[in-house]
């Protein structure tokens, strides 16, 4: 090996080991600080959650929008015209889609803001996302159903300040998504050949694009990194980091148990379900660092999701009613 690679693998493998050993020495086991019980359900699919900046839960039971603030009860925020299908947050107000419509209220008095009109190449849609990063707000719509299979989402740009809504992208992969102040962070297939690509756009609406034949991956933002999910061509899990350009950082083997990953105000959290349902009772939740170490573990007995926001936050169900669990490092 010449000297020079030699070096150079070693100040990896060094850089690596003081990644994990930094990861075990700061990083306290997780631990529940609140359990808040969200209501009932018959569908886990069929209700949405979004976190706020200041922490506020904010979450769907058909056409009615609750809020959670701190560790107290939910109270109704909102009541839509129909079943909500996405809700989003920036600092002063909230964001409810139904249907193509989406719909700003203030969230300090609840009244309604504006409205924007979304577009999709088949109605009805079945699902949608929407994120809030200041005065931008990204969405995602969708059709797929169990007789069409698969189908790639459409993702729109909308400036909160005005009325137009501009699509980014018509063969997005639903919700393997994350923005920041600098843009949105996604995943879609390009040309004739629908080759995979790792993407960004920018509020102002630049996009940048680079190869990724490992997408379909749960993506997230976390220590000013891109991380995915992914499966790879071997069948197994890795855990792929990418600079904020969409430059390749690395790329690490993760347990096969790793089912979503999300940026929160205590790093980069995973999900781990070993098990086969929907909810597991072995379900459990770490920090997850670059190098694919984890610390911290929380067992979280049923956990369904992840948040991404501020503070850390798994959703629970169990015997049919959710939950909030609140987690502090």
């Amino acid at each position: 090996m010449p000297a020079a690679a030699g070096l150079a693998l070693a100040a990896i493998g060094t850089a690596h080991a003081a990644d994990s050993a930094a990861a075990h020495r700061v990083a306290p086991k997780l631990h529940v600080t609140a359990t808040v019980a969200l209501g009932r359900t018959s569908n886990m699919f069929g209700n949405v959650f979004t976190e706020a900046p200041n922490g506020a839960l904010f979450y769907s039971r058909g056409a009615v929008v609750y809020v959670v603030t701190g560790h107290s009860a939910p109270h109704v925020a909102i009541h839509a015209s129909r079943r909500v299908l996405a809700l989003a947050a920036n600092a002063s107000d909230l964001f409810v889609q139904t249907g193509l419509t989406v719909t700003e209220y203030s969230r300090s008095n609840d009244s309604k803001v504006r409205q924007w009109s979304l577009t999709s190449p088949v109605k009805p849609i079945t699902s949608a996302g929407l994120i809030a990063v200041r005065h931008t707000l990204w969405s995602w719509t969708d059709w797929a159903t169990d007789s069409s299979g698969f189908e790639y989402a459409r993702i729109s740009r909308i400036s909160t300040s005005a009325g137009a809504v501009h699509v980014v992208d018509k063969q997005g992969y639903p919700a393997d998504m994350a923005a920041d102040a600098s843009g949105l962070y996604y995943e879609e297939v390009h040309g004739p050949a629908n080759a995979g690509y790792l993407a960004h756009s920018s509020p102002g609406g630049r996009i940048t694009l680079r190869p990724d034949k490992n997408i379909n991956a749960p993506l997230a933002l976390a220590a000013g990194r891109v991380e995915l999910l992914s499966v790879h061509s071997d069948g197994r899990s890795y855990l792929d980091t990418y600079r904020t350009s969409l430059a390749r950082i690395s790329s690490v083997r993760v347990s096969d148990n790793y089912h979503m990953i999300a940026g929160t105000g205590v790093g980069l959290l995973v999900l781990a379900q070993p098990c086969t349902h929907l909810t597991c009772a072995t379900a459990s939740v770490s920090k997850l660092a670059s190098n694919g170490s984890v610390s911290g573990t929380l067992g979280v007995p049923n956990a369904f999701m992840l948040l991404t926001g501020p503070s850390a936050a798994v959703i629970e169900v169990s015997h049919g009613t959710m939950y909030l669990v609140r987690i502090a490092a």
